[in-house]
């Protein structure tokens, strides 16, 4: 397979995934839970630029409540991370969270995570802004 194809597939699959954890907030949460969601997936790819990834997930977890946006959100990174949409690095199956596996990572893992997060969360934003309103002033 050409590197060409290979990155094909890659985008593809981020795409695909990106698409149907969008299409999921359309059912889980409500009117004011898809405007949060929207605003919060504009905002982390900055934050991760600006605090680091490891802090960024630390946040998202710490405001994650049951039925929330930052909860929904953070399950989906984390459900993506143990996908075959990734190449590069995948999630251990024997992990269970993100924030601790991230972590305990090698500093070559740890960029490899932080690029793909933020590949995978250019696609859910640019879903997220065409599938979800945004509030009306």
């Amino acid at each position: 397979m050409s590197k060409e194809s290979e990155i094909k597939k890659l985008e593809q699959g981020r795409a695909e995934y990106a698409y149907r954890c969008v299409e999921q907030v359309t059912y889980k949460l409500n009117e004011k839970g898809k405007r949060e969601y929207r605003s919060y997936v504009k905002k982390i790819p900055t934050m991760i630029l600006l605090n680091g990834l490891g802090q960024t997930l630390a946040f998202v977890k710490a405001k994650a409540k049951d039925g929330n946006a930052y909860k929904l959100l953070y399950n989906q990174i984390t459900e993506y991370m143990k996908s075959n949409s990734t190449i590069r690095i995948q999630m251990p199956p024997d992990k269970n969270e993100l924030i601790e596996w991230v972590i305990s990572c090698d500093s070559r893992e740890y960029r490899w995570i932080t690029q793909e997060l933020l590949a995978f969360l250019n696609w859910l934003k640019r879903f997220a802004e065409g599938m979800i309103e945004e509030e009306e002033e």
